[in-house]
């Protein structure tokens, strides 16, 4: 195991410094919390019984007035050397806003987001970053390999890569409602069909890691974006990248009265979203997200709406 490098100061004022926090680990986990104090132990306590400790954990929140903070403060006192807390003046950014907050102050090799409700299983950190390492060496190879072939001395650069997991789903007691989500995401068809991304939520933010190079194609995010997580997988997606899905479920992905929309609109079809009004709202914004940032028509997305509904 490396040596851990020396303890520094773990607290970060946004106000007062230009820099980047520079992660001494190889993974930065990036958790936004708002008013979480119910199960926000349970979600740092599996953070910290990971099989991987190769990481560092930045907490940014958005004006919680429970005792979120307090349970923050007590973590950090018990994990100095671990956990980095983001202060800001800006308070009630929103959940994406406060990722991307997260994503752009701190410099490191390897991402992760982290919701404040979940629980991760003892190898998340360890499958995922596993696969981001064999994905990297990969596209690597394959790059070089083409630049030889074309007889090109350029630098090769690094690919950007998100790699993500399945989630077993379940219900605010941890009973479980389902074993994989993943067969409502309709992985298989993805991996047949990459561009079903671009009318399918089918990276869940929870689980995923991403290099530094899928960071820089994500930034800035597109004020039309309203998810973090969808808009670094799309960045990722149309600038050349890879991802990858495990069917492994490595997170309990909790779901209670403030999320349950999270699991329960996946599950339906395309028809029963669309006749919502909020299936409308979010079609058209989706449209011309996927128009004005990455240059897919109007027409084409329509295509793909028609045709992947049937799946």
């Amino acid at each position: 195991m490396s040596p851990r490098p020396p303890c520094r100061g773990h607290l970060l004022k946004k106000n007062r410094t230009k820099a980047m926090e520079q992660n001494n680990h190889k993974i930065a986990i990036l958790l936004a919390t708002y008013n979480g104090a119910k199960y926000i132990r349970e979600q740092l306590d599996s953070l910290f019984q990971q099989s991987c400790d190769q990481f560092h954990l930045y907490i940014r929140d958005d004006g919680s007035k429970d005792d979120t903070l307090k349970i923050v403060e007590e973590y950090r006192q018990k994990f100095p050397c671990r956990i980095t807390v983001l202060e800001d003046s800006q308070k009630h950014k929103g959940a994406a806003k406060s990722f991307m907050t997260l994503l752009q102050e701190v410099d490191s090799d390897y991402y992760m987001f982290c919701d404040q409700d979940d629980i991760w299983l003892p190898n998340k950190v360890e499958l995922t970053f596993a696969r981001m390492k064999e994905i990297e060496r990969s596209a690597t190879s394959q790059r070089e390999t083409a630049r030889n072939a074309a007889g090109t001395a350029n630098a090769v650069g690094t690919v950007p890569v998100l790699v993500a997991t399945d989630l077993k789903v379940v219900d605010e007691n941890l009973q479980p409602l389902k074993i994989s989500f993943n067969a409502d995401l309709k992985i298989d068809v993805f991996r047949k069909h990459p561009e079903l991304i671009c009318v399918r939520h089918v990276v869940t933010g929870c689980t995923m890691m991403f290099n530094r190079a899928a960071k820089e194609a994500s930034l800035p995010m597109s004020p039309r974006a309203t998810m973090h997580d969808e808009w670094v997988a799309l960045c990722v997606h149309f600038k050349g990248g890879q991802i990858s899905i495990l069917d492994e479920a490595t997170i309990l992905y909790r779901q209670h009265t403030s999320n349950t929309l999270g699991a329960e609109q996946a599950s339906k079809g395309f028809f029963a979203r669309a006749l919502a009004r909020a299936g409308q709202k979010q079609f058209f914004q989706v449209a011309k997200l996927l128009h004005k940032d990455f240059g897919l028509s109007y027409l084409k997305f329509l295509m793909y709406k028609i045709l992947y509904s049937w799946f």
